[in-house]
């Protein structure tokens, strides 16, 4: 197939898959939930004040956000998008789809560079337009975007024999996102030899990788760990209630209820269920954030391919001198890629296993290449055509149902509501002497600050401001007349006496509140999601 033969066809998934990630953007996913607020509302205070909302002056590593650091990269390609748009969700998500969609070229240029074939490149690169895994993330704020468009492109430069670069990019994938600080290092420890011997490769080595590794020791990366990590408090208390229940004798006991067992036993359960056609294929993750219930990560007629192409992947082990080390890389790669999500409490993780991208969409394309190579070139065509159709309808039907049905029926999962919220807050500000919102819902300070907009320079030099630190997170309670209170604490607030103050109180629809019922703030299902009053 030659290179203007690709063009037409490249040319028309990309620009397919760049128009499903930016149409109505703004508006599917129902709202910004408040990881987008907190990344959207740091990245407007670094516009304005070259700091995050707390005053760090440009934090490098991580940004406090709630307590819980995420990594910073992503602020600063937010900040010209909202200077270029303003303070609006589509400048949120902007950059996240614009990088969506580029990673159908990266890797495109990474299937390419692995086998030189213009139509496995093809496929991956469909794979990757139309696919859950990449096209869902693509339109909110995730950090796994940068880690999937960095990643692909250093393999596709390391597959061109880029080793430079590829470390460039790899490296930088390391402020992008905490499940690479953990896979990037492991994923270049059998490259390091050959990084070692030439100082271009060394350089590199160490500006970018040993300053993230030592970021790993920070205070804000285990504070992170805290959440995230297997050995949470949940899981000290479960070892000793098993312990305390259990019929073994006290020396056994311990023995096999500690927490050594309990991480590996759960972190080889977790690793091994990403393999699974339950996750890759079926139901995808547990968390509707993430992902379309009914769905799973990756488009369903590529179940058979998946795992037929890992057999290709390792039969091909014995190929070409330059095949077998790029062949070995990319086993590499697919066997490590999990680990960073297994160790993690949550079992089916889809943005901490976005390390599993895009060799995933690589091995199903060598799959489907492998199956046809099996047959006749007369009957290839077809079969390759009827391939498309198939994993078209798949995808259409995916489109629609997230478009419509999730959009509606999961609004909750994205905490729609607050942004009419703090638009009624706002269009009744000056009538009231407190605004109380409650915080059924998460942390709500940081949708008013974002919807408002506030300013983050009034915002730190307000005597008003309260907040404390406890429990590994920043609890924000207040600022100027603004009051964020537990749901079921808000009775007892608004009960106090303040016979000469008027509240306007948001609260959650189980909530009996004394006041006069203003008005409701409804999910798209039609649910209760705010219940306004005035006392």
């Amino acid at each position: 197939m030659a290179k203007r033969q690709i063009i037409i066809p490249l040319l028309a998934i990309f620009l397919l898959g760049a128009g499903l990630r930016l149409y109505r953007l703004s508006h599917v996913p129902s709202a910004l939930n408040w990881d987008e607020v907190s990344h959207a509302f740091n990245a407007y205070s670094l516009l304005l004040t070259g700091a995050d909302q707390w005053g760090q002056k440009l934090p490098v590593s991580n940004f406090r956000a709630y307590g819980d650091y995420p990594a910073a990269l992503n602020l600063y390609f937010t900040v010209p998008s909202v200077w270029l748009f303003g303070v609006t969700d589509f400048a949120a998500r902007f950059p996240h789809a614009i990088i969506g969609s580029l990673s159908i070229l990266t890797v495109f240029a990474a299937a390419y560079y692995w086998k030189r074939s213009w139509k496995l490149a093809l496929l991956a690169g469909l794979f990757v337009a139309f696919e859950p895994w990449t096209f869902l993330p693509s339109r909110a704020i995730f950090q796994s975007n940068w880690t999937v468009i960095l990643l692909s492109l250093g393999l596709a430069l390391f597959l061109k024999r880029r080793l430079t670069l590829a470390l460039v990019f790899w490296g930088l994938s390391l402020y992008a996102y905490h499940n690479t600080r953990i896979f990037v290092p492991l994923l270049v420890l059998p490259l390091l030899p050959v990084i070692l011997r030439r100082w271009q490769t060394t350089l590199v080595f160490l500006l970018l990788f040993i300053p993230a590794v030592v970021f790993l020791a920070l205070p804000s990366t285990r504070a992170r760990s805290t959440w995230v990590g297997i050995l949470d408090q949940g899981a000290v208390a479960r070892i000793e209630e098993q312990r305390n229940s259990g019929s073994l004798p006290v020396s056994l006991s311990r023995l096999v209820y500690n927490r050594p067992v309990y991480l590996v036993f759960r972190a080889v359960s977790n690793y091994l269920g990403y393999f699974s056609p339950r996750f890759l294929f079926l139901s995808g993750g547990t968390q509707y954030q993430y992902s379309v219930p009914g769905f799973g990560v990756l488009n369903l007629i590529n179940l058979p391919f998946f795992y037929l192409g890992i057999l290709f992947l390792i039969k091909n082990l014995k190929s070409s001198k330059n095949q077998i080390t790029n062949n070995r890389f990319l086993l590499w790669w697919l066997l490590l890629s999990p680990l960073p999500a297994a160790i993690t409490r949550d079992q089916y993780a889809v943005i901490r296993a976005t390390t599993m991208l895009p060799v995933v969409q690589l091995v199903a394309a060598l799959g489907v290449m492998g199956v046809l190579g099996k047959f006749s070139l007369r009957v290839r065509p077809t079969l390759i055509l009827t391939f498309i159709v198939f994993f078209c309808l798949f995808a259409v039907r995916y489109f629609y149902i997230y478009f419509t049905r999730y959009n509606r029926d999961y609004s909750r999962d994205w905490q729609y509501g607050y942004k009419i919220a703090v638009n009624y807050a706002k269009a009744k500000y000056a009538q009231y002497d407190k605004i109380i919102f409650t915080k059924y819902y998460g942390e709500p300070h940081e949708f008013v600050l974002w919807h408002w907009p506030w300013s983050p320079p009034v915002l730190l030099s307000d005597p008003a401001f309260a907040w404390d630190y406890h429990s590994d997170w920043y609890w924000v309670d207040g600022f100027d007349k603004f009051k964020f209170v537990n749901d079921w604490e808000i009775i007892n607030f608004v009960n106090s006496p303040h016979p000469t103050e008027k509240y306007l109180i948001f609260s959650g629809p189980e909530n009996i509140v004394p006041g006069t019922e203003l008005t409701r703030i409804n999910f798209l299902d039609g649910n209760p999601a705010f219940i306004i009053k005035e006392l």
